[in-house]
């Protein structure tokens, strides 16, 4: 039997402190949903990866204007501002120190990729 190899590595990321706490909250409420990330990506009707790669923080892909019209009716909102119920940010920008886990294929090559924030400090 062979054991799967991992890498982990430390990567950062900055970004709008906005942006990072409405990425939270909308997991938040997925969650709450018991919604899969594939489940909210269909209820908006963008590609099945694109909550993934949202939550991952390791792809550059960020909920944009367009996409608050699509989270506010997936999650049956009459008004895109119910989506920013959670406290104002305190900074502008924000870096995220990141643990990036890699499972390796058996030939060796990276496989599936996540990544868990281990810190968060202003810019």
């Amino acid at each position: 039997m062979h054991r799967k190899k991992t890498i982990i590595e430390t990567k950062f990321k900055e970004m709008s402190y906005l942006d990072y706490l409405l990425i939270l909250h909308i997991k938040q409420l997925r969650e709450n949903r018991e919604w899969t990330q594939q489940d909210l990506s269909e209820e908006m009707g963008v590609t099945k990866s694109f909550v993934g790669n949202v939550e991952s923080f390791i792809q550059r892909h960020k909920y944009s204007i367009r996409h608050l019209t699509l989270l506010a009716k997936a999650f049956k909102y009459k008004s895109v501002s119910k989506l920013f119920d959670f406290p104002t940010p305190k900074y502008d920008r924000v870096r995220l120190t990141l643990k990036v886990t890699i499972t390796l294929k058996e030939d060796g090559k990276p496989g599936s990729k996540t990544a868990e924030v281990i810190k968060e400090e202003p810019v």
